[in-house]
């Protein structure tokens, strides 16, 4: 059984291996649900990758959620039998950062680029679009409808309301435009196809806006929730909520300014 530094710290404790037969399983159900957005996608190569990995049934504490990929043991786990027997959005999140992971000269360690994000040294750029990417894939996957949502005062309709809703609905109507083909290959082939495309479409300056414009949404969603987490605790409220309170407005910008390139575009 696996034994880690991280995996001790998270507390996970593997109780048995996924045997090869379960795993080709879940692989062919990933790659269904892939096949639903775009019918002419090839899944070989994800199948391959997948069906290489090493995925075990462990105890996670409850603070965690049910699917996590470690990328120091390069091995992917799950809380219990469940996950196993039914893809669920979280496991489909965790294999794809399994598959960044994993290209030809980067196994179980941190790429440069892992899908739309670039690691240079301590320097990361493009987090957020590529988290949002792939919940956005997910989400498409997972046949999720339009609902109305206001997040942090922006209101939209988004196909995902509990992760990056407004970043989802924003990037949804690029991807209306652009395909879903150059989204898909940059996620799972850690190519720079959709950036290309992007900026083909809007030009450089406006992608290098819009991937930093993410990236100041999450940390400042980030932000927020950690003040909201602080206010729970402390009788003196007054800085925290003003805080939140330029978060929240410094987020309502990014998003609009963000909005209004991708529309000029459009229209």
């Amino acid at each position: 059984m696996e034994k880690n530094h991280e995996l001790k710290r998270y507390n996970i404790k593997p109780i048995r291996e996924l045997t090869q037969v379960e795993i080709e399983r879940i692989a062919r159900e990933v790659i269904k649900k892939i096949e639903t957005i775009m019918v002419d996608f090839d899944g070989n190569y994800m199948y391959e990758h997948i069906v290489k990995s090493k995925m075990y049934l462990a105890k996670i504490p409850e603070q965690y959620t049910n699917v996590n990929y470690i990328v120091s043991t390069n091995s992917i786990y799950m809380r219990d039998e469940e996950n196993i027997k039914e893809i669920d959005e979280t496991m489909f999140h965790e294999i794809i950062h399994y598959i960044q992971c994993n290209q030809e000269n980067n196994i179980g360690a941190m790429p440069e680029q892992m899908g739309l994000c670039k690691l240079h040294g301590y320097i990361i750029t493009g987090l957020a679009i590529n988290e949002v990417a792939i919940q956005l894939i997910i989400s498409l996957a997972f046949n999720k409808k339009q609902e109305n949502t206001n997040y942090f005062g922006i209101k939209v309709k988004s196909i995902q309301n509990k992760s990056f809703p407004i970043l989802c609905a924003l990037l949804q109507q690029i991807t209306y435009v652009l395909g879903y083909k150059e989204l898909l290959t940059s996620i799972l082939e850690n190519t720079d196809d959709f950036k290309e495309a992007f900026e083909k479409f809007a030009g450089k300056k406006s992608y290098d806006f819009l991937r930093n414009s993410f990236d100041k949404m999450m940390n400042a969603r980030d932000k927020i929730a950690n003040d909201r987490r602080e206010l729970k605790k402390t009788k003196n409220k007054k800085a925290l909520e003003k805080r939140i309170k330029i978060y929240t407005r410094r987020n309502s910008k990014s998003f609009f300014s963000s909005a209004k390139i991708v529309l000029y575009r459009i229209f």
